[in-house]
């Protein structure tokens, strides 16, 4: 009881990040944003502010509201598609060894190719568009969804999966209450990698070998020098990757991990 008494009681780590040094490391980048922009000049970098008034300006451009729709549907099903597919294969490959070991080089592959080398690959296939940008977005998200999916799936006990089968468990009650519970920590991690890199994808994408969208427009701006419609559009587009993930990401996440938030009943 005495050493009990006299042990140190090791402190809870914070549940959640502090807002406070959240908001304090967010004014730091732009403070540096601004002192660079200075040091460079607007040739090369426009100001904060200047990227601010700028966004007023391509709200009011017809062709803003195009490159954002057409940029929005090829994140959303680009991502929306590779993250599909990389978790049914999980899943799958979770279950059988062969399976998996049959998909291993090709994630392999897929994990060790350049991206740039892809785009240049797509663009001789599909030509410039839509078709080429949704194909690398999807070819470059499925590995990363497979691979959390797979280590998420041989780490469920392997009690529970003999459970599931005596007492005869559908496929929709094995999904619900075993596979998702026990995915939920990898699975959101890899949805969150899976956006965010899903957005740079396509933007790159766009820049390199599209007609329309925000790469587009940003190659757009670079070629004209106008440097604050450019930052403008960065601007965007880390307002739409905050967006995904304050939006939507982190109340999936929540959903899925409530069960092992601990109780203090």
């Amino acid at each position: 009881m005495s050493a009990m008494n006299g042990a140190k009681r090791i402190p809870d780590r914070p549940a959640r990040t502090s807002r406070l040094w959240s908001a304090l490391g967010v004014i730091l980048i732009f403070a540096g944003w601004e002192l660079a922009a200075r040091l460079m000049g607007p040739m090369l970098m426009a100001t904060p502010l200047e990227a601010l008034r700028s966004i007023s300006v391509l709200a009011g451009d017809p062709g803003f509201w195009t490159h954002s729709r057409d940029s929005l549907a090829r994140i959303a099903v680009g991502v929306g598609a590779g993250c599909g597919i990389g978790f049914a294969l999980g899943v799958l490959a979770g279950h059988d060894a062969r399976l998996r070991g049959l998909l291993e080089p090709l994630r392999w592959l897929l994990m060790a190719i350049p991206p740039v080398v892809v785009v240049v690959l797509a663009m001789l296939w599909f030509g410039l568009g839509s078709g080429m940008v949704i194909f690398i977005t999807v070819l470059m998200m499925v590995p990363g969804m497979y691979v959390n999916t797979v280590k998420g799936m041989r780490m469920i006990d392997a009690g529970l999966l003999e459970m599931s089968q005596v007492y005869r468990f559908g496929a929709w009650t094995r999904l619900r209450h075993i596979y998702l519970p026990a995915l939920a920590a990898p699975l959101t991690a890899a949805l969150l990698i899976a956006a965010c890199g899903g957005v740079r994808l396509v933007v790159m994408a766009e820049v390199l070998g599209a007609e329309s969208g925000v790469g587009y427009a940003l190659a757009n701006a670079r070629s004209t020098f106008d440097s604050g419609r450019l930052y403008a559009w960065v601007l965007l587009i880390l307002g739409l990757v905050a967006l995904l993930e304050f939006l939507l990401l982190q109340p999936v996440q929540r959903r899925l991990t409530r069960w092992q938030e601990p109780s203090h009943a």
